[in-house]
């Protein structure tokens, strides 16, 4: 098969796969992370779609042609980035924002194609690879922070988590190089190239994104929130060993903490998050956060699990139930995190401490 066949079977393949994946992610009721994925897939979908009838034409003499569809193609890059900002900062992406990432593309494109000058195409390529390489920069600096605020406000991470975003980075620099080898080396090798790293890059990064779950702007608000916080003389913390003791301001919240975590069990609940527990006291979410970072000096996420480790040694000491029942049981969302948590409290595996009691 020639060059050129295969090249409009990629080219077909494509098509069906963005648009495929532009109708899974633009469904009603999905969080806007989600819809930019479905818009930028829909982006790509048009710009393959826009190539088909010209591929005969794209390995001629005429340059001006070519680096016109690169240059409209050039407003995928700012959407790229627009994914990576609402995963790390919920809620951040705004339509002035987007507009103004857009600008600097915009105006490249048009400078070319007014002055027909290879410096504005060069330099158009040039930004974007600087682009694609301050965000991926950002992205990394940004994941710690995100899972500290998740932390925070979240007593589980499964399906929240962004740890495949590293991986997830890779592609996107690994698609963005491919597109620039293409870019500057054009030919149905180079085209062919493109396509395949960009279809096999995209699969793998449309499996991870849609079994994301939704994470609430609490995560970006927990950090950015100015609201006042009361100053009290310094209360006890509540923790899983000891019970409430008395301070001049905060009496009734710590034991309504108390209550709710050593009577009604509260940390039972697998999807239990800061805002939930707040709602239950009645305080501010913001307060209480502060509360278990400074004064119980761990975050809401070590507190519960502290609660929940500790109802498994009860179970594994007096029941025969599989540790995935246990895990489940104790509020556990899964046995990898009951196994992690159990053996950071304790010093030594699930398994190990049921074997140690049975002595």
């Amino acid at each position: 098969m020639e060059l050129e066949h295969i090249l409009y079977l990629m080219y077909g393949m494509c098509i069906m796969f963005h648009l495929m994946m532009a109708w899974i992610f633009s469904r009603r009721g999905l969080p806007l992370s989600k819809r930019l994925i479905g818009a930028l897939m829909l982006l790509i979908a048009f710009q393959y779609i826009k190539d088909l009838p010209w591929v005969s034409f794209f390995y001629t003499d005429d340059c001006f042609r070519d680096r016109l569809s690169t240059c409209l193609d050039m407003v995928t890059v700012p959407v790229y980035a627009m994914v990576l900002f609402e995963f790390c900062r919920p809620g951040s992406v705004t339509l002035r924002r987007g507009l103004l990432a857009e600008l600097p593309f915009l105006i490249f494109s048009l400078l070319y194609i007014v002055f027909v000058n290879s410096f504005f195409f060069y330099a158009l390529i040039a930004m974007s690879i600087a682009y694609g390489t301050w965000c991926a920069v950002w992205t990394l600096h940004e994941l710690p922070v995100y899972h500290r605020r998740l932390k925070e406000e979240y007593s589980y991470d499964e399906e929240i988590n962004l740890h495949w975003l590293r991986g997830v980075m890779i592609f996107f620099y690994i698609i963005l190089a491919a597109w620039v080898y293409q870019a500057l080396f054009k030919g149905y090798f180079s085209d062919l190239v493109y396509m395949t790293v960009s279809l096999v890059s995209w699969s793998v990064v449309c499996y991870f994104i849609n079994r994301q779950d939704v994470v609430f702007r609490e995560v970006v608000g927990s950090s950015s929130e100015q609201q006042p916080c009361p100053q009290p003389a310094v209360p006890a913390p509540v923790s899983v060993e000891s019970s409430p003791q008395t301070s001049d301001v905060d009496e009734q919240m710590v034991a309504d903490i108390y209550k709710a975590f050593e009577e009604d069990k509260i940390y039972l609940n697998p999807k239990l998050r800061l805002s939930d527990l707040a709602a239950r006291i009645g305080t501010n979410r913001t307060y209480m956060s502060q509360y278990f970072n400074h004064t119980c000096e761990q975050s809401f996420y070590e507190y519960v699990n502290n609660y929940r480790v500790r109802h498994s040694m009860g179970l594994l000491s007096d029941t025969d139930y599989t540790l995935e029942i246990i895990a489940e049981m104790s509020g556990f969302n899964s046995l990898s995190t009951f196994r992690r948590a159990f053996i950071q409290k304790n010093g030594c595996s699930p398994q190990q401490y049921r074997s140690e009691m049975a002595l």
